[in-house]
């Protein structure tokens, strides 16, 4: 079972909040298009079984093109949404400082989680991994993910068991590709690639 976790691509700038998510949520710039549709070169050859995307229309257009070519149909997972930063969504560092200097000192410690004021803490969004990870192991297919890239972060915290606010050492790229594979005998997940590019 190997499972291939995609960042979504590169988004449009501008206002495009959506207050059902609670977040900006712009679709993906002509740059992006282009970028995402080189992904397709790195699965042409692999076979899929499901195709699993966030809520967020980023994610569904950074894998349209390839779902097409696969005949699949991406289903919607909430539990890939992006982490949920709750009131500091848009906030300027300055007012951030201002407003929360408590959720600013640990941001900037980053040796203990916290959670964003009205929004989630990184245990909560690693539940969510856990819980996605938990359900969807047991089907034992091969699938494509698309995400965001505080969660895929989180992500890999949850499969090296290690704490989530150790988070902001990994670097996750628009388009970048994690491939991991399940070790039936061992019952643990095997990181075989992470942050891929194609070019």
């Amino acid at each position: 079972m190997k499972w291939y976790i995609i960042r979504h691509s590169d988004k449009e700038e501008g206002d495009f909040y959506n207050p059902k998510l609670k977040h900006q949520d712009p679709p993906i710039s002509e740059k992006g298009l282009l970028r995402a549709r080189k992904l397709f070169s790195y699965f042409s050859d692999k076979s899929i079984d499901r195709i699993y995307i966030s809520e967020y229309i980023r994610t569904e257009q950074t894998i349209k093109y390839i779902a097409e070519k696969m005949e699949l149909s991406p289903i919607i997972d909430s539990r890939l949404n992006e982490i949920d930063n709750g009131l500091i969504e848009g906030m300027s560092e300055k007012t951030l400082q201002q407003r929360y200097p408590e959720v600013w000192r640990a941001f900037q410690e980053r040796d203990s989680d916290f959670q964003f004021p009205e929004g989630e803490s990184g245990e909560e969004a690693r539940k969510r991994i856990e819980s996605f990870f938990k359900d969807k192991q047991l089907s034992n297919e091969d699938l494509i993910i698309v995400s965001h890239d505080g969660l895929i972060r989180l992500l890999m915290c949850y499969i090296f068991e290690i704490p989530v606010y150790r988070r902001w050492e990994f670097q996750v790229d628009t388009c970048g590709i994690m491939e991991i594979e399940y070790q039936m005998a061992f019952k643990k997940w095997k990181l075989i690639r992470f942050n891929y590019v194609c070019t």
